[in-house]
């Protein structure tokens, strides 16, 4: 989503209770879905081009912003909004959300902002939660109680959340955090593994890619993976390519 002002926004614990309710019986439903800056993971976009019946070249002619930021070591994936005066999400029609059962985890979340990070040993997650309150939402002023927790779980954000852990090792690789720059080839094998899974799975078949151990498959029955279970193998094998990567996530010295 777009980022906030630090007023907007507010530290939650996990069983904290706030009020808030989405609906169409709240005035301002689905205000919150245009004129967004929506970073799609590969997992959102993955869902969204199944549901929509495309191949990943087409979903991301049609629907996505791919840019490079300065601050990042890869390019981000952006929902692409409708060009009109309100720039509205091409998703939402006048009933509410089109693709509402594989919507991006963000939208899930909203209100609600989860954070994760890695432990100094990596070898547990933190989770994080912020509660943001703009200005033009009025779910908080429905009754209803429910603590980040539970809102999570009634969104169903479980496979959602299981894949940004996925991602984390990834995008917080040691390489990176020393200030590694990907070469615009790397670049183009971020995107074309993590975005266009058939670019990896021919590659797999074509006995291209060998997957690491911790991937938890072998190369021959890669292509058998449907392509939840592909991505998951992705994730895992594309830091192997970088310098330096070792099975556990450290650099060789």
């Amino acid at each position: 989503m777009s980022v906030r002002p630090p007023d907007k926004v507010q530290p939650i614990q996990a069983v904290e209770e706030f009020s808030f309710n989405c609906g169409p019986e709240v005035p301002c439903f689905t205000e919150c879905c245009r004129a967004l800056d929506l970073v799609l993971t590969p997992y959102d976009a993955l869902r969204l081009r199944h549901r929509l019946g495309l191949d990943s070249a087409a979903f991301l002619e049609r629907y996505a912003v791919i840019e490079e930021h300065q601050d990042e070591a890869f390019s981000l994936v952006y929902l692409a909004m409708l060009e009109d005066e309100r720039r509205r999400c091409p998703f939402v029609g006048p009933a509410g959300c089109t693709v509402y059962e594989d919507r991006p985890a963000a939208c899930r979340a909203y209100p609600i902002g989860r954070g994760l990070r890695l432990t100094p040993c990596r070898s547990h997650l933190q989770e994080l939660f912020v509660l943001v309150r703009e200005d033009h939402c009025r779910g908080f002023e429905e009754n209803r109680s429910i603590t980040p927790e539970d809102w999570m779980a009634d969104q169903g954000l479980e496979p959602y959340n299981r894949f940004s852990e996925a991602m984390l090792p990834l995008l917080r690789h040691p390489i990176i955090l020393q200030g590694w720059q990907p070469t615009p080839e790397q670049q183009q094998e971020y995107l074309h593994t993590l975005y266009q899974l058939e670019y990896f799975r021919r590659r797999v078949a074509a006995g291209e890619i060998s997957l690491p151990d911790e991937a938890e498959v072998k190369g021959q029955e890669a292509a058998e993976l449907d392509d939840y279970q592909l991505l998951l193998a992705a994730i895992k094998w594309l830091p192997t390519t970088w310098p330096g990567h070792k099975s556990d996530g450290r650099l060789d010295k």
